[in-house]
């Protein structure tokens, strides 16, 4: 084999392992929220607090001044147990039962608005994280 031959074949397996990483590197990220076919409306920020309540959907999102919750849902999962489908990994890493997040959420609705009803909501990103103890409420 002649030094052209072995550094063409040199080149194509440079190429074909880059392919391979680029690919695999996709295969393990979350697809983006605003992407599913099943969002009903336009993607829209929400200020609030993210927590982790018992019932489904069990992550909910609360809009800071308001009386509403919306469902962290991924409709593939019924349980909605926090996986890579329904929370980024950056959010997924910072909450938990003790622990609630506050943020500037980008989230896309996956069901419409009803009065008395929760809207479900996948949520894409979020920006200015702030991770604080959960406090119970006792009513």
């Amino acid at each position: 084999m002649t030094s052209y031959s072995k550094s063409i074949v040199i080149s194509v397996l440079a190429l074909l392992i880059t392919y391979n990483a680029i690919a695999e590197s996709r295969l393990t990220q979350a697809p983006s929220c605003r992407t599913r076919p099943d969002v009903v409306g336009r993607c829209f920020n929400v200020h609030g607090r993210l927590s982790v309540y018992n019932g489904t959907p069990s992550i909910r999102l609360w809009p800071i001044g308001s009386k509403r919750l919306l469902g962290v849902l991924d409709p593939t999962d019924i349980s909605s147990v926090p996986g890579r489908p329904v929370l980024p990994d950056d959010i997924k890493q910072k909450l938990d039962w003790n622990k609630d997040v506050f943020g500037d959420f980008f989230v896309c609705p996956l069901s419409r608005k009803q009065p008395g009803r929760m809207q479900t909501i996948c949520l894409d990103s979020g920006k200015h994280l702030n991770v604080r103890e959960h406090k119970m409420v006792n009513r």
